[in-house]
């Protein structure tokens, strides 16, 4: 029972504090597909079946984890990190060495941050982190203010859609995985609904192969959800491309408000 209630007090404080309150303007909507570590089939198939339907996606990285094995698959390599750029992706961070940010130290999550951008900076890739990803079970309040304050926009969970007054420091994402396969009459109604509001729809999963991780998606439903995200007449872009449509500095944010 005390840790039921410690946990639902840490998800209401990271929900209420450390937020940067922008709103979007209403006009369009927006959708955009994310990977986190990320395995090499979130590539191979994940982003061929978005060049496919001519639009690209935001892959998040952890260096650390580089040309390793995980649940979801192999993680990619440096050269796999060139051909996300050369195919017109975007590079997300998502720590140097994938930890919590539920449970480590402000300082220490921190430190990985600024170790994975370190990392980026002395490998040959022409390129640098706008946007963030949580890993594992999301932040704290004092590992959001971390992240709030380097990135122009950090993306969690949720399994909804952003609307209105949106909080950039804790984006909200519906992620493909083991839950949500068989909610696909819930992930349509969720494309129809952020269209009608003009809300910003990020999906988020790992892996994407015929046979998925708990943590992945199968590509036929994928490219089934890329192409209703288009019929929906939402912008399908990676996290910075929005961003930047929604006018958001690179570095600080100055429409958002924290508290």
């Amino acid at each position: 029972m005390i840790r039921r209630a410690a946990n639902r007090w840490r998800r209401f404080s990271v929900e209420h504090f450390a937020r940067r309150d922008f709103r979007l303007p209403g006009d369009v909507a927006y959708v955009s597909f994310t990977f986190d570590d990320f395995p090499r089939t979130a590539l191979t198939e994940g982003g061929r079946i978005l060049r496919d339907h001519g639009v690209r996606g935001t892959y998040f990285v952890s260096f650390q984890l580089l040309d390793t094995d995980s649940v979801s698959g192999r993680i990619v390599s440096l050269d796999d990190l060139h051909r996300t750029l050369r195919d017109g992706h975007e590079l997300g961070c998502h720590t140097f060495s994938h930890v919590d940010g539920s449970v480590v130290a402000a300082d220490e999550f921190a430190r990985s941050i600024d170790a994975n951008r370190a990392a980026l900076a002395s490998s040959p890739l022409e390129t640098h982190f706008d946007t963030f990803a949580y890993p594992l079970n999301g932040p704290a309040v004092p590992t959001k203010k971390v992240a709030g304050g380097r990135f122009i926009g950090c993306r969690g969970g949720g399994q909804t859609f952003n609307a209105d007054v949106i909080d950039l420091s804790l984006l909200k994402a519906y992620f493909l995985d083991a839950r949500s396969r068989p909610r696909m009459a819930e992930v349509t109604q969720l494309i129809a609904r952020n269209a009608d509001n003009k809300g910003w729809l990020i999906f988020a999963s790992h892996d994407v192969r015929t046979t998925p991780s708990d943590y992945g998606w199968n590509p036929t439903d994928f490219a089934h959800i890329v192409n209703l995200s288009l019929r929906s007449g939402a912008h399908v872009l990676p996290m910075k491309d929005v961003c930047a449509a929604l006018g958001l500095a690179r570095r600080g944010v100055a429409a958002a408000s924290p508290r």
